[in-house]
């Protein structure tokens, strides 16, 4: 579904922050899954690090949540390097939202692991820690526990970009610390 080109700013912002919000809930969502990218250390040079996730809950202004297994490099990468960004796109209503912002750990995370279902919660019961070396394709998982984490993007600023036949838009903005929108403007596409 092709969408009006869009004149105004605010609008364009609000909309994304809007369908955002409801990818999680949408199980047909293109913004369900995206990119999500930090910076690790890697043999003393400093690398992006790009990996799909899935949008799990959205709060206002394009803050959200992930699920990951708190062995994995993002998490160790978080030690040193807070920064991300993250990157979704919608090929049917061209779309694309970049976000940058600080990822954090949320430290409640054992409520929400204790509310998943068990096919769930399997998921983050593995053996051995994401990345590592195998023998063969087959995953051991433990009977209990679990190395479940939840991580939250805080957006900083934000690029929107809407392509057109009667002309790409694009816009960016920035939030402020309460994460309400304190500049947004037209830039060139």
């Amino acid at each position: 579904m092709k969408l009006t080109p869009f004149t105004s700013a605010d609008e364009f912002a609000i909309y994304c922050a809007k369908s955002l919000k409801e990818a999680p809930k949408r199980r047909r969502s293109s913004f369900k899954y995206f990119s999500l990218n930090t910076i690790t250390l890697v043999d003393g040079v400093l690398y992006p690090q790009s990996r799909m996730v899935v949008l799990r809950e959205v709060f206002e202004n394009f803050d959200f949540n992930i699920y990951t297994d708190s062995r994995t490099e993002k998490v160790v990468s978080l030690e040193s390097h807070k920064e991300a960004s993250a990157l979704f796109y919608d090929p049917k209503k061209m779309i694309q939202i970049r976000l940058e912002g600080i990822l954090e750990k949320v430290e409640d995370s054992q409520n929400y692991f204790d509310s998943l279902s068990e096919p769930q919660k399997r998921d983050y019961r593995t053996k051995m820690a994401p990345g590592s070396e195998a023998d063969s394709f087959h995953t051991i998982h433990e009977s209990e526990g679990g190395y479940f984490q939840i991580l939250r993007f805080h957006t900083q600023r934000f690029d929107l970009v809407q392509l057109h036949s009667e002309g790409h838009r694009r816009v960016k903005g920035s939030l402020d610390l309460k994460g309400a929108i304190s500049s947004l403007y037209w830039v060139t596409p």
